[in-house]
């Protein structure tokens, strides 16, 4: 009897698939838990399936354009949609609009004294179309764009808040080849950065305008390292330097979520909280009251609650302040590893600053379930009341849905190739 050459190998081999597979199914198991029900509306932005970015409406499992053009066009993070739904902010090919949504008319923002639109680009500035964000009344627009922060109301009408600052300096070059020689001047200049303007009431806006090495020289650092106060209800717009940095990442009923930035010392700089809170990437929830120089320098205590245990800018976290309650509720996940399912949950009774609230929940996202972790801050709750569900755009391209009371995930399928951003969520 001939025996097969080939079976012996072959043992060996299903042998080895049997130990990696063994191997593999190691790891922990997505979590078996009923996906929510996607009611109501949501509003994403991100890449089509043509390549032009695109702005949907979606609701009932169907998906309706509301905007498009090229990605360089239209660039996404610019989009905004008010309050009551009716209108969407937008930068396309360099002009701020307002789009009336029932007629489909976009108005083009204008100043008075411009002719013609007014343009979110100028020469010398950092090259983006950051943000647009709606005063809690939706009567105006914020627009954080490269020449900087302007307001507008429904028709586009409006005006600059605040410029980009900008350094100027003479710098001096000498001849390497002859030390002894004279050096020459020239005159140099850099912008600073802004970061995305956030209402703190109907009236008020609040900023950071960072100094930023722009220029690839000694000496280049652009003035400003700034947390900016805008009021906007008066003859000109009244702005308010704090000389400290804290990055204003959302608000709710006079309550202001902000990011410590390290760069600032925190012996000589101003803080609306005591130093000894004011550690890296420690969030802060702070009354709007505190954001001005004399409350917090003859008061530090009007400051809110230290969230540095809700860790809410961890990677693979996400936050949103719910909608009607002003409850900030933040996950984060329990660990780095991608196959970790246990996040912290944490609530916060944003009007009174109490001690958070926390619990360890389950949820079905991340690696080997349908649904991915978070990949950007752009989170949406559902404003229908008692939900407790939040959309966002997964690290995927997906959109996600989580309800955070029992920790199911579901996917939202639209015509999108890649979602870059959940705009907004309403109740319709």
């Amino acid at each position: 009897m001939i025996r097969p050459l080939r079976s012996i190998p072959a043992a060996a081999a299903a042998a080895a698939t049997l130990l990696m597979l063994s191997a593999c199914s190691s790891g922990p198991k997505p979590p078996d838990i009923a996906a929510p029900a996607v009611t109501g509306t949501l509003y994403v932005a991100g890449t089509a399936k043509d390549g032009t970015a695109a702005v949907w409406q979606v609701s009932h499992g169907s998906a309706h354009r509301l905007l498009g053009d090229s990605p360089a066009a239209l660039p996404v993070t610019s989009v905004s949609l008010s309050p009551d739904g009716r209108r969407l902010a937008y930068v396309s090919r360099g002009i701020m609009y307002v789009k009336d949504l029932s007629t489909g008319q976009a108005h083009p923002a204008h100043t008075p004294g411009s002719v013609g639109e007014e343009r979110a680009t100028d020469v010398g500035m950092p090259d983006d179309s950051r943000c647009s964000t709606w005063s809690p009344d939706g009567r105006h627009v914020a627009f954080t764009v490269e020449r900087g922060v302007f307001v507008y109301d429904a028709s586009g009408a409006g005006r600059q808040v605040s410029g980009r600052p900008v350094s100027q300096w003479r710098e001096g070059q000498r001849d390497l080849r002859d030390l002894a020689s004279a050096p020459t001047y020239h005159d140099a200049s850099a912008a600073s950065d802004i970061t995305c303007a956030r209402w703190i009431d109907d009236t008020r806006l609040a900023f950071d305008r960072l100094g930023q090495n722009h220029a690839d020289t000694i000496g280049s650092a652009a003035e400003a390292d700034t947390t900016t106060i805008a009021r906007i209800d008066t003859k000109q717009p009244e702005l308010t330097n704090l000389l400290a940095r804290w990055t204003a990442s959302g608000v709710c009923r006079g309550r202001v979520l902000l990011d410590f930035h390290p760069e600032q010392s925190v012996s000589v700089t101003p803080s609306p909280v005591p130093n000894a809170a004011r550690r890296t990437g420690v969030p802060l929830l702070v009354n709007a009251g505190a954001l001005n120089y004399r409350a917090y320098s003859d008061n530090p205590r009007t400051a809110g609650a230290d969230l540095s245990a809700a860790r809410l800018f961890d990677t693979g976290a996400f936050w949103t302040f719910t909608p009607g309650t002003c409850r900030l509720v933040g996950a984060v996940p329990k660990s780095p590893d991608t196959g970790t399912y246990d996040y912290l949950v944490t609530t916060l009774d944003a009007g009174t600053g109490a001690s958070p609230e926390q619990r360890t929940l389950t949820l079905a996202v991340g690696k080997g379930s349908p649904l991915s972790r978070p990949d950007s801050g752009y989170v949406v709750a559902n404003p229908r009341p008692g939900a407790q569900t939040v959309a966002y755009p997964a690290a995927d391209g997906e959109v996600g849905v989580v309800d955070l009371a029992t920790g199911g995930a579901a996917v939202v399928k639209g015509p999108w190739k890649t979602a870059t951003a959940t705009v907004a969520w309403r109740d319709e």
